[in-house]
C-alpha cells in the first residue's frame, strides 16, 4: 500500500519544478524575438512539460493519490492547493492553447511577470513545505497507531493464551479424576496446552521487538 511519505515525494518531485518552469517561460517571453534561439526551444519544451505536470498533479492527482491512502487534506492547505492550481491556470492555459505560438500566448498572459515572480513562487513553495510538513507528520502519526494496534493486539492474544493454557490444565485434572475414561481427554488436554505455551512465547518475543 501506498504510504503518504509515498505521496509527498511524488507531489513534490511533480510541483516543484513548475517554479523554475515559469521563472523560464517568463524570460523567454521577454528575451527579444530576433535572438538567437539556440537552447531555447528545449528550454521551452522542458518549461511546457513541467507546467502541465504540476498542474495535473495539483488537480486530479493528488486527489486521487491522497484518497488511495484514504485521507484529505486539511482545509486550510487544501486552500492553498486550490490557490497554487488557480495561479498556475493562466500559464497552463498559454502552454496547452492550440497552435505552434507558446510564447506569444505565454507574452499575453495579463501581469505575467507579477505572477511568475511575487505570485506563483511564493505560492508554490509555502504549499509544498506545509504539505511535506502535513503528510509527514500524519504517516508518522499512522505508523505509532499501527504499532499500538498491533501491541494491543498481541496483548489481548496472549491474554487468550493464557487462559486456554489455564483451561487445558484444569482439563487435565479433571481427566486424571475421570480414569481410563479420560485418558485420551488428557493427552489432547497436554497438547493444547503445549501449542498454548509456544504461541504465547512466540507473541512475547513479537511484543518485545514492537517496544524497541
Amino acid at each position: 500500500m501506498t504510504s503518504l511519505t509515498d505521496v509527498q515525494n511524488t507531489a513534490f518531485m511533480a510541483i516543484g519544478p513548475s517554479r523554475i518552469a515559469a521563472l523560464s517561460l517568463l524570460a523567454l517571453a521577454q528575451a527579444p524575438q530576433d535572438a538567437d534561439g539556440s537552447g531555447a526551444e528545449d528550454v521551452l519544451v522542458l518549461s511546457v512539460q513541467r507546467i502541465c505536470a504540476a498542474h495535473d498533479m495539483l488537480g486530479s492527482g493528488l486527489e486521487a493519490l491522497l484518497a488511495d491512502c484514504s485521507y484529505a487534506l486539511p482545509a486550510e492547505l487544501e486552500a492553498k492547493r486550490k490557490s497554487c492550481l488557480e495561479m498556475l491556470a493562466p500559464l497552463h492555459r498559454a502552454v496547452t492553447a492550440a497552435g505552434d505560438e507558446v510564447l506569444a500566448q505565454v507574452r499575453a498572459v495579463p501581469d505575467l511577470a507579477a505572477l511568475c515572480l511575487y505570485r506563483l513562487e511564493p505560492a508554490v513553495s509555502a504549499f509544498l513545505k506545509d504539505m511535506v510538513q502535513t503528510l509527514r507528520e500524519a504517516q508518522q502519526q499512522r505508523e505509532e497507531d499501527r504499532d499500538a494496534q498491533m501491541r494491543a493486539t498481541i496483548a489481548t492474544a496472549e491474554g487468550v493464551g493464557k487462559n486456554i493454557k489455564f483451561i487445558s490444565f484444569n482439563a487435565s485434572i479433571e481427566a486424571a479424576r475421570i480414569g481410563e475414561m479420560g485418558k485420551g481427554f488428557a493427552v489432547i488436554a497436554t497438547e493444547i496446552r503445549e501449542l498454548s505455551g509456544k504461541t504465547q512465547n512466540l507473541l512475547e518475543e513479537m511484543s518485545t521487538y514492537l517496544r524497541h
